[in-house]
């Protein structure tokens, strides 16, 4: 039988001080749920540890999940309200799982990138990054805002961030400069400003920079053209995870 681990025990406290202390420095990632921890197996994502919490040891998910781990991979089973204390969420998922981040460079002749300027918004991001699987964009760029490997946006993409390459750049300037040397035309977003977003100007290779939720871009910023989407209705504007969605869409079938 597989000893249960309590709130005492030196490896839970050990794990509470590593989830806790997880940034955007850290080379791991805090993932939840069987059904993500599957995925990152997928991807070749093998985690160091997985935990799981007493009730959900003879769960269904749990078992196809934990037959697939490599005998080398840790797993834990601690006490409920311990499981509670460690998931980085209010309501956790049946199992976390610590996984390093996947490290990946921009594609040398992308088709679709998305670039997140100043997106802040960890569930946007999530959302926007998981949007651009589902298109199958050949990268997400970040700059700045809200960490791509942030509890919250790893549970928002539902398991994308481990399958889209997600490249990181401290300027604007610079993932601008990167995309032009890999012959991507890249196109600003803007609530009213530049062509129509579904006439021709997100042909590919394309990469759709979007700016941050309160402020989008400044149009200042030096980019190749830019696009927007009408809006006939009485709203100003649309969620920058809808509007980046739709632009996705849309490049992926120019």
């Amino acid at each position: 039988m597989r000893p249960v681990l309590g709130a005492q025990n030196p490896r839970v406290a050990e794990l509470r001080r590593l989830i806790g202390r997880r940034s955007s420095r850290s080379g791991d990632i805090v993932i939840e749920g069987p059904r993500t921890v599957g995925e990152a197996l997928d991807a070749g994502c093998q985690p160091s540890v997985v935990i799981v919490p007493e009730r959900a040891e003879d769960d269904a998910s749990v078992v196809a999940v934990e037959r697939r781990l490599p005998a080398s991979v840790e797993f834990l089973l601690v006490r409920d309200h311990v499981f509670e204390r460690l998931a980085p969420s209010t309501t956790p998922q049946p199992m976390l799982a610590i996984v390093a981040r996947p490290v990946a460079s921009l594609p040398a002749a992308p088709s679709v990138v998305l670039v997140l300027a100043g997106v802040s918004d960890p569930g946007n991001l999530g959302t926007l990054v998981r949007a651009a699987d589902a298109v199958a964009a050949d990268a997400v760029v970040v700059v700045g805002g809200a960490d791509p490997w942030g509890p919250k946006a790893v549970r928002a993409s539902a398991g994308s961030v481990l399958r889209v390459p997600i490249v990181q750049y401290g300027q604007l300037d610079a993932a601008v400069d990167a995309l032009r040397e890999a012959g991507v035309t890249v196109v600003g977003t803007d609530v009213t400003g530049g062509e129509p977003f579904d006439q021709g100007v997100l042909d590919r290779p394309v990469a759709i920079v979007m700016g941050s939720e309160p402020h989008g871009l400044d149009r200042d910023v030096d980019l190749d053209a830019w696009a927007h989407i009408a809006m006939p209705g009485r709203t100003e504007s649309l969620n920058v995870a809808m509007a980046g969605t739709l632009l996705l869409h849309e490049a992926s079938r120019s």
